[in-house]
């Protein structure tokens, strides 16, 4: 229902052309990766009316493998670089939504980090949300070589591929984004969420949105802990 919500505004405000299989494309894309996610982390919980409804549109789903443990790093930057951490969070599906970026040097030492709010939406939106802010920061401190790091495969895929799939509130301040990265030597990869603990305190917190220039006190253990640490174990 978004996705053709999406390309209805799409249509009426950038005079783009409505496209139903694209938009078909688009769900099958998304329920394939959701699918995948939830085999991969051990949760796939599929009854036989969803393998039903999965194979009518074109989907191939899978049962979940049989857990296992893996150790999660968070690993610092290199020299000269700055790694920003980024996370999003919902209060409800949709609630309210919130952002949020913990950046850091090569000796951990936190750069700033901040919290903004994004109204009312869904978590994918934050997590969108989050990473907009976390690039638009970065490039007003000169910090242009820039390592991202998130728990979200979607803001991930989207920044490896530059797609415009966005949602559409989100269009104007993505294609910025998208105009800012020619700037950056950049590089983005994903973490699981044990991996991305002060950017997850960050974004569930109730606290004041803003641009914070140090490390708050709720979040000094956790960047400690992937400092000295580095290693958390996760079942998948």
């Amino acid at each position: 229902m978004w996705k053709i919500w999406d390309g209805r505004n799409s249509t009426v405000f950038d005079s783009t052309r409505f496209e139903p299989r694209a938009i078909l494309a688009f769900v099958k894309s998304f329920f394939s990766e959701i699918d995948g996610n939830f085999s991969t982390l051990g949760n796939s919980r599929n009854t036989w009316s969803d393998y039903v409804i999965t194979r009518n549109i074109g989907v191939s789903t899978r049962p979940a493998p049989l857990p296992r443990m893996v150790e999660v790093h968070w690993w610092p930057p290199v020299n000269h670089w700055i790694k920003v951490n980024t996370d999003g969070s919902a209060l409800g599906a949709p609630g309210a939504i919130a952002a949020s970026g913990v950046f850091r040097d090569k000796w951990s030492v936190v750069r700033g980090c901040f919290h903004i709010k994004g109204g009312v939406g869904f978590a994918f939106e934050a997590e969108l949300l989050a990473v907009i802010t976390a690039i638009n920061l970065a490039h007003d401190r000169n910090w242009l070589h820039l390592w991202i790091e998130a728990d979200s495969m979607y803001v991930v895929h989207l920044l490896q591929s530059k797609s415009l799939d966005v949602p559409w509130r989100f269009m104007a301040l993505w294609k910025g984004v998208i105009g800012r990265l020619q700037d950056f030597n950049l590089m983005v990869s994903h973490i699981y969420r044990e991996g991305n603990r002060p950017a997850d305190i960050m974004a569930n917190g109730d606290r004041n949105e803003g641009w914070r220039p140090f490390a708050i006190s709720e979040i000094e253990h956790a960047v400690a802990t992937d400092m000295y640490t580095h290693s958390h174990v996760r079942v998948v």
